[in-house]
């Protein structure tokens, strides 16, 4: 029943009807304000009400930021340490390496140097091997952990313990639900530091511009945290099990045991085609 072809060596994201729907009514509707501390309170509540991750020690991360996006949460972190003040392991996310930076291994990590972490990674699209192994590290060579969240809305079966000493902020996006050009996220932290996150929240509040966490709540209050997962969860596993292909912690990510050196392989084409299929009950002519 499932075209192989439709399973692609590269990754991109889920732009069902339901979320251009909303994109559509976004830009033609009139809709209520949202200041950027409203949407904090909603935002929070929304990202962690996922049924399918769990993230445990929240309540230790007092100091809940604005974002626009990961991206956004990454490069404060780049600027805050420099280009050179901070360290990545190998088989991290792609736009280290296009910016020239290089991740080591994790006998190479160098002490009171801190990091960032994507989980779960592009690489297995799981929480990273080597993670219980990275606590142990961090913890005796002091090195503070900045954890890129970006991904988990996609995620489930996620278990992360945040009361590790070493763990001092995550961000969490919710751009992966095809909102690429609305980047609006949040920044979670252990204790305030100064930063262009920290500056944008406290000094420039009064200039933020309320229009893309609007839309975000917009978003937010018209899709469930798992919408992936409970939408395309059981096309997923058939799919997987039809092609002979591993199911990850992505729905639209899986990899194929036949070539495990490739890393990820994206489904997204066939989740599109045959859920359409599935609910128009045209599985014949799918």
């Amino acid at each position: 029943m499932y075209d192989k072809a439709l399973v692609l060596d590269r990754i991109i994201t889920i732009h069902d009807s339901t979320i251009k729907r909303l994109k559509h009514e976004w830009y033609t509707e009139t809709h209520p304000e949202y200041s950027w501390k409203e949407y904090i309170s909603i935002a929070q509540e929304w990202f962690l009400s996922s049924e399918l991750v769990t993230l445990k020690g929240v309540e230790d991360f007092p100091y809940v930021d604005v974002t626009c996006g990961n991206t956004h949460y990454i490069e404060s972190f780049v600027l805050k340490y420099g280009w050179d003040g901070f360290q990545i392991l190998n088989r991290e996310y792609a736009y280290y390496k296009l910016m020239g930076k290089h991740g080591v291994e994790l006998d190479e990590l160098e002490s009171n140097k801190p990091m960032i972490v994507t989980i779960p990674d592009f690489i297995t699209g799981d929480v990273r091997t080597e993670w219980t192994d990275l606590l142990t590290i961090a913890e005796q060579k002091n090195i503070d952990l900045h954890l890129d969240f970006a991904w988990l809305i996609m995620s489930r079966d996620v278990e992360i313990d945040l009361t590790h000493p070493c763990i001092k902020s995550f961000g969490i996006s919710m751009s992966k639900y095809a909102l690429n050009w609305n980047r609006v996220g949040l920044r979670w932290s252990k204790q305030r530091t100064m930063d262009s996150i920290t500056i944008l929240n406290h000094y420039y509040k009064t200039d933020i511009n309320t229009n893309i966490f609007s839309c975000g709540v917009f978003h937010m209050k018209n899709l469930h945290r798992d919408y992936a997962w409970n939408t395309y969860g059981d096309l997923n596993s058939d799919i997987c099990k039809q092609l002979g292909l591993t199911q990850t912690k992505f729905v639209h990510c899986v990899k194929n045991p036949v070539s495990s050196t490739h890393g990820l392989y994206c489904i997204t084409p066939a989740l599109l085609k045959y859920a359409n299929c599935l609910t128009a009950d045209l599985d014949r002519q799918c």
